[in-house]
């Protein structure tokens, strides 16, 4: 009796395995190569002007000769005196000032605005939400004029108070509805819990609300502060003294170094991020499932 016939399985699954097994061990690689390589293209920008100020050269020169020839010529002194004494420093106090001031209230406002959009019904709902988008399609430049004139000749003309409202208005209506969907994920059985047990509204939504929307207002503060802190139209505008110019407007008249100047810019971002990322990381929103 012929016997029947049978593929050959193991073969075919002996010479399989080392390719899946190669294809296994170079996805990492791949993948880690990806990510280095966008990690240096985000950084070019912030290391070729601290590398201009360590040793200032023409970009074709430094192509033709290499790093090491650069290496070479560097000069680290004349570098850490800009940094140490830059003359930008007080405006980088005065941005940072007014930038975090904005950043905490726009998105305090931004946090009471979505919550009542996202959990109640009233007149007006719709129309009001959707009255933000329009404010998003408006051009700084048309709303910056009627500002200038309204604030002249007020108190709240050539003072950081008038310049963080301006900024408020600004920012608002990004930070709101940023919050909306990310509010609107969060069940409504966390407040109805805390009101059953004796808690007010203003309490459920203190104690119970906001704790679990950390990370959305984390990330409605880092958008507001980095609006606030890179804008030049209305701190050009509404500040007139030259001791309370912000950042950007300073560096127009001519400062520093851009290596310095590079440097001294990005090191609040830098804080802002290293404090608020374990808000992103943490995931404090999972709680509700556990």
């Amino acid at each position: 009796m012929p016997k029947p016939l049978v593929p050959d399985v193991s073969r075919a699954t002996e010479s399989g395995q080392p390719t899946g097994t190669l294809l296994r061990q170079l996805k990492p690689v791949a993948f880690h190569c990806l990510v280095w390589s966008l990690v240096g293209l985000v950084l070019v920008p912030l290391v070729w002007p601290v590398m201009l100020s360590l040793h200032s050269v023409r970009p074709e020169t430094f192509l033709e000769r290499g790093l090491l020839w650069w290496a070479s010529g560097v000069e680290v002194t004349p570098f850490l005196r800009g940094l140490l004494f830059a003359f930008s420093l007080p405006y980088l106090w005065n941005s940072v000032i007014v930038a975090t001031a904005t950043g905490v209230l726009s998105a305090a406002f931004a946090a009471t605005a979505a919550y009542g959009i996202d959990r109640f019904e009233f007149t007006g709902r719709t129309v009001s939400s959707r009255a933000l988008l329009v404010f998003l399609g408006v051009p700084q430049i048309i709303v910056a004029i009627p500002l200038y004139l309204f604030f002249l000749n007020t108190p709240l003309f050539d003072s950081h108070l008038g310049l963080v409202l301006a900024y408020l208005a600004m920012t608002l209506p990004f930070t709101t509805w940023l919050l909306i969907p990310y509010f609107s994920e969060i069940p409504e059985w966390l407040e109805d819990a805390a009101l059953v047990d004796g808690a007010t509204r203003l309490g459920a939504f203190a104690r119970v609300f906001l704790p679990n929307a950390k990370p959305g207002l984390a990330a409605a503060f880092v958008l507001a502060w980095m609006l606030a802190y890179n804008e030049f139209l209305f701190a050009s505008l509404l500040i007139d003294t030259p001791a309370k110019r912000t950042l950007p407007v300073g560096l127009t008249y001519g400062v520093g170094g851009p290596g310095v100047l590079s440097v001294v810019a990005s090191v609040p971002m830098l804080v802002v991020f290293v404090v608020l990322w374990k808000f992103f990381l943490s995931g404090e929103v999972q709680r509700w499932l556990e």
